[in-house]
């Protein structure tokens, strides 16, 4: 084994000396330009596709040399287990990738800490491992595509896939990247063997087979549903393309201007005030503030889609934060020089968590914001939010005060003090969320001349089918009472039969798609939301294709090779599964010979 493993080592040298050479000019390259450790998403989601398609091509090469009789049947014919030569292969990719992929990065790492003054944290020092493990799991994925049969061996990219949606970070994104790794393993595992052409007929090789395969054949399905939509586009009756989308609809809700949408969740009001507040909101001002959907959490690999940095131009500084430290670190602008530390309030204590600037001065924790002082060169803080709450919103000016929204209530703070002092604000009126901030879409405010006049809007989600669009409208007065002024329910501008195919395509692969995305997860405040349960036409529908695919699988499996304990079994499968589960039936097992 070890023979093979040098041989197929060596038979990759030349190219993974040059990818090396490639990977580190242009990531030294990038490293004189800009910081690479304090990018935004965006920027690791295509590095790490580029190392996926790099594994995946070596995977596919390797494997596809070896796919033809002639060259399969050489290489098993050795006095070693099957499963041997092919650890003995994935080896020598592996060792391939880790010289072309992950060392450069370790490299760059290692430069940026040993000659430059940035920033590089632990969670950086894991960025090479993230990128080997990447490459690796497209390695896998690309010889398991090669070896197994081609009826379905591309299902096999679901798997990769699940990085794209997962919600998993920090070490717990690499403990995620190691299960899906171990579960291509598995395949390749399975898929290794003399004639690549049989079936699985283990128990547990079907089972991690059809897995995939069905979950593959689910969300082709769903994508199939988008060229309804397409059509729907072709002829100019779609909602989101026409001028006049359907009234009282959440499309209409969305597309309007703040101050049309609360006229619109007051016009059935009958308070006596509500004729007067429609001439308030024509003559006022409206503010609107839209909640963001996360926020920096500790050692997390990527960024938000905001590098945590600002500048300081009056020194000539740039202010990085540093999730080892919890403060800023400041390096040189001109001279790439440290600069020192930047911490919380005069004390300069840590960060209560990871910060993330925005706007001009504005500075905010998951739980408090901060203000720099140009003057004194600190951090001051200046909203802190009850225990248990983070922020939705970053503070923005409403009128005379300000206006900060957590993942549980509006705020409104006295705008004068935030203008001529520098302490803690104290919250004047607090809105609590009717609603969960997850399936919020816009909180839209006027000043009365006692109150304010707030607007909730919970239309995040209804495309999907996952809240249900209403409008709600209150008041609160100068003493803090809150009182409901309008309640509004907003109609489903596209069929629910479409928005809600992922439930009645497989409710059980829906509900295990849900679970993988959060594996691992840390629970996300600003994604709480209470989805409804479907619609009764909805349920029936689920149930009669159940029940169509348990009785087409009867027929299919009829003219398969089957024991007859795995032939009902896969009957029932397909009953309670659906339709992915029938696909994944006729896709696995030929039609035997007659």
């Amino acid at each position: 084994m070890t023979l093979l493993f040098s041989a197929e080592f060596l038979r990759f040298r030349t190219w993974a000396i040059v990818a090396f050479v490639v990977h580190l000019v242009v990531l030294g390259f990038l490293s004189r330009i800009v910081d690479l450790a304090q990018q935004p998403t965006v920027v690791y989601q295509v590095f790490g596709m580029v190392y996926m398609v790099a594994g995946t091509l070596l995977g596919l090469y390797q494997m596809g040399s070896y796919r033809r009789a002639g060259h399969w049947l050489s290489l098993l014919h050795r006095p070693l287990r099957r499963h041997a030569i092919a650890f003995a292969l994935c080896a020598a990719g592996g060792c391939v990738l880790l010289l072309a992929v992950a060392l450069p990065v370790l490299l760059t790492a290692a430069y940026q800490e040993a000659f430059t003054a940035r920033v590089v944290d632990l969670r950086h020092w894991l960025l090479p491992l993230a990128s080997l493990l990447l490459a690796l799991c497209g390695y896998l994925a690309g010889a398991y595509a090669m070896l197994a049969p081609r009826r379905y061996s591309v299902a096999v990219v679901v798997l990769p896939m699940l990085f794209l949606f997962a919600r998993a970070d920090g070490t717990m994104a690499l403990a995620l990247q190691l299960v899906v790794l171990a579960y291509l393993a598995v395949l390749v595992a399975i898929a290794f063997k003399p004639d690549l052409d049989q079936a699985p007929r283990h128990p547990g090789a079907v089972v991690a087979t059809a897995l995939p395969v069905q979950v593959g054949a689910y969300f082709l399905l769903w994508m199939l549903g988008i060229g309804y939509e397409l059509a729907w586009t072709a002829t100019g009756t779609h909602p989101l393309n026409r001028p006049d989308p359907p009234r009282g609809g959440y499309i209409e809700a969305n597309r309007s201007e703040p101050g049309d949408r609360i006229l619109a969740g007051i016009a059935s009001s009958l308070d006596p005030d509500a004729p007067l507040w429609r001439e308030q909101v024509a003559l006022s001002d409206v503010y609107v503030l839209y909640p963001m959907r996360d926020l920096p959490r500790r050692n997390q690999l990527t960024k938000t889609m905001q590098p945590p940095e600002f500048d300081a131009p009056e020194r000539s500084i740039r202010w990085v934060c540093s999730h080892d430290r919890m403060r800023f670190v400041g390096d040189g602008v001109l001279d790439r020089r440290a600069r020192g530390e930047l911490g919380a309030g005069i004390a300069q204590d840590s960060f209560p968590g990871p910060a993330l600037p925005y706007g001009g001065n504005i500075v905010f924790t998951p739980s408090v914001a901060y203000q720099y002082d140009v003057e004194q060169q600190r951090l001051v803080p200046r909203v802190a939010l009850p225990a248990g709450e983070v922020f939705a919103s970053a503070p923005e000016a409403a009128g005379e005060n300000l206006a900060v929204m957590s993942n549980r209530a509006l705020y409104f703070y006295p705008g004068r003090e935030a203008t001529n002092t520098l302490d803690l604000l104290q919250p004047v009126l607090r809105v609590p969320l009717p609603g969960a901030v997850g399936q919020l879409a816009s909180a839209e405010f006027v000043e009365l001349l006692d109150g304010y006049l707030v607007s909730f809007t919970f239309t995040n989600g209804a495309w999907s089918g996952e809240s249900e669009p209403y409008q709600q409208v209150v008041r609160v007065d100068g003493d803090g009472r809150v009182e409901e002024v309008a309640r509004r329910a907003l109609a489903y501008d596209l069929p629910r039969a479409y928005t809600m195919r992922t439930w009645w395509l497989s409710p059980v692969l829906r509900e295990f798609a849900l679970g993988a995305r959060e594996l691992f997860a840390t629970p996300n405040p600003l994604d709480d939301a209470r989805i409804p349960l479907p619609p009764r036409h909805i349920v029936i529908l689920a149930a009669v294709l159940c029940l169509l695919s348990l009785l087409a699988a009867i027929r299919v499996s009829a003219r398969q090779a089957h024991a007859p304990l795995a032939r009902w079994t896969w009957v029932l499968a397909c009953g309670v599964i659906g339709l992915p589960a029938l696909a994944s039936l006729w896709l696995l097992y030929p039609v035997r010979e007659r």
